[in-house]
């Protein structure tokens, strides 16, 4: 059985990949869930930033690499943030998030997510090999577009 609810509403963003896109992706995503609760709207910042964050420091770059893209989707009770980018040369997923208390540098910022989430992964998007890391947070209010 998959993790993956389903998602009744998507609004997305491409951006171009640099020091700039968790910021960009912050801004976006903090206009998109202007009207939700406040705390909801918190940690899908905290979220998308770790995710877009790791997306710009982990993703060899090369010709036509220089995007990611954020999708924010509303299901039954949860709002799902996604991450996509060009991927990896490594075909096997990993989502390993460490305890926030970890002295290691890299992959806190997973922790985090997992913390702050309801369910959360990652998979490659056949056939181009795109990686896709998703987190569901909880909302305690009906389903609708973001906003509403």
């Amino acid at each position: 059985m998959s993790l993956l609810q389903t998602v009744s509403s998507w609004k997305g963003m491409t951006l171009r990949r640099g020091d700039r896109a968790p910021g960009e992706s912050r801004q976006t995503i903090r206009r998109r869930l202007d009207e939700v609760d406040p705390l909801l709207r918190d940690d899908a910042l905290t979220v998308v930033s770790e995710l877009v964050t790791n997306a710009v420091r982990h993703v060899p770059p090369g010709p036509e690499r220089d995007w990611v893209t954020v999708l924010l989707g509303v299901g039954d009770g949860f709002v799902r943030l996604e991450v996509v980018d060009p991927g990896t040369a490594e075909r096997e997923p990993r989502f390993a998030p460490l305890d926030a208390g970890s002295l290691r540098e890299s992959g806190r910022g997973l922790g985090l997510v997992a913390a702050l989430s309801v369910r959360s992964g990652t998979h490659v998007a056949e056939p181009y090999g795109h990686r896709v890391v998703w987190a569901d947070l909880e909302r305690n209010v009906p389903s609708g577009p973001p906003g509403t």
